[in-house]
């Protein structure tokens, strides 16, 4: 009965505006517009509620909105479809939703509800759990549908997805030691094997990789200075440096010098840092010059060194490089990672100390590793590198945690939701490396061990939202 009453209320609208047209022409002959088209659609602001946890650990229910005036909807006229590009957010109810509607030329609309026309509103509640089917209406009485749909993110923008890469057929050897590094395109592994050889493997999408060959150097190539800048790898090899377009043809890099430690590099000054005794290098690839960059005292890492390079928040065309690395296992009282930072417009490194009312120290852990991602700083590793005199905090075990810097290294706090490592990870002690790619993945690639059932494991990860 309600639809029959809605088509007798449309055809009357008709007939009425026909009947209109009459009175007001000396033609009797009127053709009616069969144009008709939703000009814009919006939808008003979306109260939610959702319970939380106290400091004390009791539930609590907080009141908030949806601000619709930052999704705007895309009308596909050609395809007859309306939609959001941007989702709101996870969890948001939709399940009632007021929408605004400009109309041309037609003069009404209706949506279907329960299998009926409804006549449309500007203060129906819909639901749009499901796409809805708007119709509009012409003069001349034709119909155009329009298929609206409310997108809603179904994973955390903001929570680091972790999945184990099946099907690699990547396999290191046992008891290797690796580096990770990504450059023209690909992933690199330099990996150490256990009579000291260092080989190299590469793969463009972490599932066929090349077969592990020999680096081609002179002397005892060094697998920690491995380096990606430009379009080119670099390696020390004999205190030598080495260059690579390809990972497979190696040459002699042209500095007469020699380097204890490759450690760092910029992109934005095409520059590469090196340590040669005490004194911290500058050496210009293109120029194949050799500047001071400072000196390296007792607190400059001697293992576990990474670096991170990216544009400062305030400016960027500079860039902050921070390297970071631990000291000797054995030190006493040596409980924190030590940070050495510097911006590519300034020419020495500085040494951030540990400054006695700063209790965020990155903890000092086995194979530490470093990144920049997300436009702050992130750290992981193993266990406590601690000598075994000294008293453990309770709460830390190896790789637990991903510690999380937001003031360029100085300060360091555990993230205890959304950005975690895999649960498979807790208490291992195998090798790993790791390395971000063009397109915000974190892979993490495991030597084979107890822990992994005697294989390699490849673990790719990226936060919901850079794939967005």
């Amino acid at each position: 009965m309600r639809k029959n009453s809605l088509y007798v209320l449309i055809s009357l609208l008709v007939v009425s505006f026909a009947f209109a047209s009459c009175l007001n022409t000396d033609n009797p002959d009127y053709d009616y517009s069969s144009d008709v088209a939703i000009s814009a659609f919006s939808i008003e602001n979306i109260p939610m509620t959702d319970t939380v946890k106290t400091a004390a650990g009791k539930d609590s229910t907080i009141s908030y909105t949806i601000e619709a005036s930052k999704y705007s909807f895309t009308i596909d006229q050609q395809n007859n479809l309306i939609y959001n590009t941007d989702s709101l957010p996870l969890n948001t109810s939709v399940k009632k939703v007021v929408t605004n509607i400009n109309l041309a030329y037609g003069y009404a609309i209706t949506y279907v509800k329960n299998g009926q026309d409804t006549i449309w509103t500007d203060t129906d509640s819909i639901d749009f759990t499901q796409p809805v089917i708007f119709k509009t209406y012409a003069l001349n009485g034709s119909i155009r549908q329009y298929e609206v749909k409310i997108n809603v993110h179904k994973q955390d923008p903001d929570s680091l997805q972790w999945n184990m890469v099946a099907g690699t057929d990547l396999r290191l050897p046992n008891r290797a030691l690796h580096k990770a590094v990504y450059g023209l395109g690909r992933m690199f592994l330099f990996v150490q094997t256990a009579d000291g050889t260092v080989e190299i493997t590469s793969s463009a999408d972490g599932l066929r990789w090349s077969e592990l060959e020999p680096l081609p150097l002179t002397g005892q190539a060094d697998y920690t200075s491995a380096t990606a800048l430009d379009d080119k790898l670099y390696i020390l090899a004999d205190k030598r440096l080495y260059a690579s377009a390809d990972g497979v043809t190696w040459t002699d890099a042209g500095f007469a010098q020699t380097f204890d430690k490759l450690f760092a590099a910029s992109a934005m000054n095409h520059e590469l840092y090196a340590l040669s005794g005490t004194e911290l290098q500058t050496l210009s690839v293109d120029e194949r010059t050799v500047q001071p960059a400072g000196n390296a005292n007792e607190y400059f890492p001697i293992q576990n060194i990474s670096y991170s390079a990216a544009p400062t928040s305030v400016n960027q065309r500079i860039e902050r490089l921070v390297v970071m690395g631990t000291r000797e296992s054995s030190l006493q009282n040596d409980t924190t990672a030590v940070v050495w930072a510097k911006l590519s417009n300034e020419t020495s490194w500085t040494h951030y100390p540990q400054a006695s009312n700063n209790t965020q120290g990155c903890p000092k852990l086995k194979n530490l590793a470093t990144l920049s991602y997300d436009g702050k700083l992130y750290a992981f590793g193993g266990d406590y590198d601690i000598p075994g005199s000294q008293v453990r905090p309770t709460d830390l075990r190896a790789f637990k945690y991903m510690y999380e810097s937001v003031d360029g290294g100085i300060s360091w706090n555990p993230r205890t939701e959304k950005v975690m490592l895999p649960a498979a990870f807790l208490d291992r002690t195998a090798t790993f490396s790791y390395l971000v790619d063009e397109d915000n993945f974190i892979w993490i690639f495991w030597t084979p061990s107890n822990e992994t059932q005697g294989q390699t494991e490849v673990w790719k990860g990226r936060i919901n939202r850079l794939g967005f």
